[in-house]
């Protein structure tokens, strides 16, 4: 991507997150009003604790397994789809992202289809336009897996048949957004294992899990070369679609297989604080 583009992206992100904001409140984060769809396409996911990351099985970087706090916030039910992006890329003059070389009519011609081909930027951008932001790595695997720690989005054993990933029999590639509702959430979010992998507003650090704070950890401080990713894709064996499996790709990464779905709460964790409140 040409430095004009993505200077151009990361003033858009900038804008979108100034025309969000009210006035800061605490040290969670600025107050920031509710998106126009909170109801209609959101999940709510109520505070409390939740067991983030696994002490068996696994890799390394997510261990261990503990219990971790997070206000309560609220997350899309499904990945964010084509005809989104494009009413944003057309709302902003912005470039729209490319079509995967398997579907040279995939952004177009199939509207309820996740988008793709997004680079964290472009995500984060689009999310701040919608009036949302991208989910913490904690969120989302709150959102996935509600709080008894289960392996699944619907339990502990695994089912071919709710979940797009690798030689999954209905779809060959990325499914429209909610194929797979037997698949959901403990809170109802759909496709948070496979299907398309999904970028969090967290940078990447592998001992992260370790030394995360107990309470709304909102990422390692940055930079560093990647941004987290999580879910899994068509393209994933099972085991890429294990909740607690943690993944990375370098925040200019555009790839057939990632796309992303947004978050909202009251107070956004993901702001830089305002150090004359702390």
């Amino acid at each position: 991507m040409r430095a004009s583009r993505l200077g151009a992206w990361r003033a858009l992100a900038a804008a979108g997150t100034a025309a969000t904001l009210w006035a800061a409140a605490g040290c969670g984060g600025p107050q920031v009003r509710h998106p126009v769809d909170l109801k209609e396409h959101m999940v709510r996911v109520p505070a409390g604790e939740f067991i983030m990351g696994r002490d068996s099985l696994g890799a390394d970087d997510e261990r261990p397994a503990r219990r971790v706090w997070l206000d309560e916030y609220a997350i899309d039910r499904v990945e964010a789809t084509n005809a989104e992006f494009k009413a944003f890329v057309d709302a902003r003059g912005m470039v729209a992202p490319n079509n995967p070389a398997w579907d040279m009519n995939y952004y177009l011609g199939k509207p309820a289809a996740p988008v793709v081909n997004i680079t964290w930027e472009q995500a984060n951008a689009f999310c701040r336009w919608r009036g949302k932001r991208l989910p913490t790595e904690a969120e989302w695997e709150k959102a996935a897996r509600g709080t008894d720690g289960r392996l699944y989005p619907w339990g502990n054993t695994w089912t071919d048949s709710i979940a797009n990933v690798w030689h999954n029999d209905r779809f060959e590639r990325a499914a429209p957004v909610g194929s797979f509702p037997a698949g959901a959430s403990p809170y109802g979010v759909f496709d948070m294992a496979g299907n398309v992998w999904e970028w969090c507003a967290d940078w990447f650090l592998p001992q992260y899990y370790a030394t995360a704070p107990p309470r709304n950890p909102a990422g390692p401080k940055g930079p560093t070369p990647f941004r987290a990713v999580r879910g899994g894709s068509f393209t994933s064996p099972k085991s890429d679609a294990e909740i607690p499996n943690r993944s990375k790709s370098p925040p200019g990464d555009t790839l057939h297989h990632l796309g992303c779905r947004c978050a909202w709460s009251a107070h956004d964790p993901t702001a830089p604080a305002d150090p004359k409140r702390h």
